[in-house]
């Protein structure tokens, strides 16, 4: 009997479909995408409809033969990538590359990958998405057409290598306002009054100021308060209104993608990036030991819908009554609107089968895939229970000073108070008080008017989870001392800065960006060095930053604006719809792009002014220093440049440790940079629990493997460097490596992902690719920060080789014929650098391992 061909994504993935499929398929995995958009200018054509000139990706050509001949031995082939825009074109991709009139091709989805889910995906087959799948490809080259043409506008007016992106600009601009916000705050100084009281009962309480003579009451400077404080030190009180209600507070929604996120970053201090990475394991299937293979421990991750299936409503409002008892079930399911421009292609993040708490598949999890599945578990719980019910109490107080020359003849204390009553939906959430999502809440089902209603009662820092005395309207209180009246001197804040969940709740908000972009977006902007990521995880810009947003938004480009932004992401969706065509979206588009840009090209540079310092060079004795702005910072140069090259660093960015968005490979914590004998490495957080420690990638991903490139020292004396792959050691060992430097800034000829930086009198940017031709020399203002970083004068982080001399390799992404064979040996860098704690001064570049075009 002929099988049925399979194709996902993932082969974590493919292993756990083909558990549930059986015999009679065979389950085969893309590794993402296979082709995409080769790396120069011509590959769109604007003038032809912007038609793309797709290309099989570099190292993709045997995974897609392989594709190929396994299409010939079947019937039909499923093609089962992921349900959104980019799987959709994954889908398309493979379609025109295994098309056959004898083969039948079908899309299916699998939005759950249980045996449910996935049999409802194979008996519901549809023909592709041309219209998702065009909104992909409209995506792909709006990012292209600005990528290129804003990243060389960069370039001539600020640095060269510099890249910008257009939906990961609006998001610098983003925390770049917020950052001139905090510079430009001027604290306003105010006080606050609370008066320490005694009840009839004899019970103590505390009020706090609320208005006098009828209206509210701010105090604003230390005269006033003390005023105040005389006249309620000699005021009689007596209660004046006692109002005594119900307070319901209802449970979120399910989660969204970003909510998810929001919450992981607040609540387990996981960064967008890591989140996704984990639920994603956790999406594709965990082996519990108890059916012979994988299983899909949540829905798909990636959608901005809070609807449920009506099969997981009724299968969780059984398992809360059997958890937790028939009480903490409501009448009707609770039923949550999804936001105005929600594509709801997607139910919300649940639990595959709400019968498998976290605590029965902990042993089966690593410790962030535990916390992450309960951390989902007890939010869709939560969203099927009853309100958390609460007895509020507000006193009102009338207080009237004696004394003879009181400032105000009344003034109206306010104390409130409240007791949980019924615990509802709180009882799954182990006390954690606030959720992402948790203020949009609309259920639709019992309490959604009485919280709102609660919520207009009294600000929320009058709130006390405790009850207060039992009193009543006419009856008198008294002063208490201690405390007595306590005036305390505060002083406004400026708005926080953003972290990642905050950046992702601003993105959201506004509009920009969709579900599978969130983590893209942030993890573009800190590999470009423009944010730096201060300890508490918040984002701060860096000069570079700064400097970049000021000179986009003067150039008046229209892709700047978030409000543009988010309109553009409406169009994609009406693309992705059916109801505007691609072509015309893009016309429209860059016909404005072009009109805005050509203006801006004539803009005088970004770069601040050099200034003369006054010091004479220590070099050569005859020049003066000049300060200087280059993308690694201010630095100092000798005015006699080229010919004497004395140069200087000004930035002050040293530090011990750098965070990076790396995940230890042993144990899965974050990985830090130290210092240690032999330079730079990478250090697990877990030390000395976790002693994993290994080279620091250069940022630029190796063409052969897809690896992280890293600095590769002889062992032997006399030896070269060269840069290798990371993965020269791994099971599929790659032995790719480069004589000169990899560079982190795609080659502007031919678009290759980097550059190589050669060393000599006069140091060069050269591309690696074959036959592409372009060299540079390194203009003056980056010289000071890529000095150093070739050949043997290398900065540390570096691996050794076995090898001392090896013929040198051609400059192409191609790998040599006799590579040497290199071992890693970061451990011992790493004890060095425990035992000394050793410090060191990091570079403006983060090492993420990866190089973005």
């Amino acid at each position: 009997m002929a099988k049925t061909l399979v194709i996902v994504e993932s082969p974590a993935k493919a292993k756990t479909i083909k558990k549930y499929l059986g015999s009679g398929y065979d389950v085969v995995a893309s590794k993402g995408h296979l082709k995409d958009l080769p790396k120069n200018q011509n590959a769109v054509d604007v003038a032809n409809d912007f038609t793309e000139k797709y290309e099989v990706i570099a190292g993709k050509e045997k995974i897609l033969q392989e594709l190929k001949d396994a299409a010939k031995k079947v019937d039909a082939v499923l093609l089962a990538t992921d349900p959104d825009r980019e799987g959709e074109a994954i889908a398309w991709h493979i379609s025109e590359e295994i098309r056959d009139d004898k083969l039948r091709v079908e899309r299916v989805e699998f939005h759950e990958i249980t045996k449910k889910g996935v049999d409802h995906g194979v008996q519901h087959p549809r023909p592709l998405d041309l219209n998702l799948y065009d909104a992909q490809r409209a995506r792909r080259v709006l990012d292209r057409i600005v990528g290129y043409d804003v990243s060389a506008l960069v370039w001539s007016k600020l640095a060269f290598g510099l890249s910008a992106g257009r939906v990961q600009s609006v998001a610098l601009r983003l925390i770049v306002d917020r950052e001139r916000e905090i510079d430009a705050f001027v604290p306003e100084e105010y006080w606050n009054v609370s008066v320490g009281l005694s009840a009839p009962s004899g019970a103590s309480f505390v009020a706090k100021l609320a208005a006098a003579e009828g209206e509210k009451l701010e105090v604003r400077n230390g005269e006033t308060a003390a005023f105040v404080r005389a006249d309620l030190e000699s005021a009689s009180c007596k209660v004046a209104k006692v109002t005594r209600r119900e307070q319901r507070r209802n449970p979120p929604a399910p989660y969204t993608t970003s909510k998810l996120q929001q919450d992981a970053t607040n609540i387990l201090h996981f960064g967008t990036k890591r989140t996704m990475q984990v639920a994603q394991a956790l999406y594709e299937g965990v082996d519990l030991k108890q059916d012979g293979g994988p299983v899909g421990l949540i829905t798909y991750i990636r959608t901005d819908s809070t609807r449920v299936s009506d099969d997981a409503i009724t299968e969780v409002r059984e398992a809360i009554e059997k958890r937790y008892g028939k009480s903490f079930v409501p009448d009707k399911p609770n039923v949550y609107k999804s936001k105005k421009n929600a594509q709801d292609a997607h139910e919300a993040i649940r639990p595959t089968d709400v019968n498998l708490h976290p605590e029965s598949v902990k042993k089966h999890l690593k410790d962030e895939q535990y916390k992450l599945y309960k951390l989902i578990w007890n939010r869709f719980v939560a969203s099927q229970m009853t309100p958390a019910v609460y007895d509020r109490t507000t006193v009102e107080i009338q207080a009237e000073p004696t004394r003879a020359d009181a400032s105000r003849k009344t003034y109206m204390l306010r104390s409130t108070g409240r007791v949980l009553k019924d615990k509802g939906w709180l009882e799954v959430t182990e006390g954690q008080r606030d959720f992402a999502g948790e203020e949009d809440a609309a259920a639709e089902g019992e309490g959604a008017e009485a919280t709102a209603a609660a919520k207009a009662v009294a600000p929320v820092e009058e709130d006390s989870d405790a009850l207060l005395p039992e009193m009543n309207e006419g009856d008198v209180v008294r002063l208490a001392a201690p405390p007595g009246v306590v005036t305390d001197q505060k002083f406004t804040q400026p708005p926080p800065r953003y972290n990642e969940g905050s950046l992702v709740r601003e993105l959201e908000k506004r509009g920009i960006g969709r579900p599978s972009t969130y983590a893209e977006i942030i993890s573009k902007v800190q590999q470009r060095a423009y944010v730096e990521k201060l300890s508490g995880g918040a984002f701060q810009p860096t000069e570079l930053g700064r400097f970049v947003v000021e000179g986009l938004v003067r150039s008046n480009l229209d892709f700047m604006d978030p409000n543009f932004t988010a309109q553009m992401e409406e169009e994609l969706d009406e693309v992705g719809a059916g109801s505007l065509k691609r072509e015309q979206l893009l016309k429209r588009f860059y016909k404005r792009f072009r009109q805005q840009l050509e203006p801006a090209k004539k803009l005088a540079s970004w770069k601040p002014p050099s200034e003369k310092t006054g010091e004479p060079c220590e070099e050569c004795g005859e020049g003066e220093m000049i300060k200087k702005w280059g993308k690694n910072g201010y630095f100092l140069s000798c005015s006699r440049y080229p010919k004497c090259k004395a140069t200087r660093d000004l930035s002050a960015n040293a530090q011990a440790v750098r965070e990076t968005d790396i995940t230890c490979d042993k144990c899965g914590k974050p990985m830090v940079i130290r210092t240690g004998r032999y330079g730079d490495f990478l250090s697990c957080t877990g030390y000395p629990a976790c002693k994993n420690a290994r080279p620091v990638p250069l940022g630029v991903a190796c063409p052969q493997c897809g690896g992280d490139l890293i600095e590769v020292r002889p062992r032997k004396k006399g030896g070269r460097t060269f840069y290798g792959c990371s993965n020269f050691n791994a099971e599929q060992k790659c032995d790719f490596k480069l004589w000169a430097r990899p560079v982190a800034t795609p080659c502007p000829t031919c678009g290759a992902k980097f550059v190589t930086r050669t060393a000599g009198k006069k140091p060069m940017l050269v591309c690696a690719t074959k036959d592409c031709g372009f060299k540079q020399e390194v203009p003056e203002e980056d010289e000071a920060g890529l000095a150093g970083a070739a050949g043997d004068e290398g900065e540390g982080g570096s691996a050794e080789a076995g090898a001392s001399s090896e013929p040198k390799p051609k400059a192409a992404p191609k790998p040599a014929p006799s590579a040497p064979k290199a071992e890693a040996k970061p451990k011992a860098a790493a004890k060095t650098a425990e035992k000394k704690g050793a410090t060191k001064t990091p570079s403006k570049s983060k090492s993420n391992g990866r190089a973005s075009a």
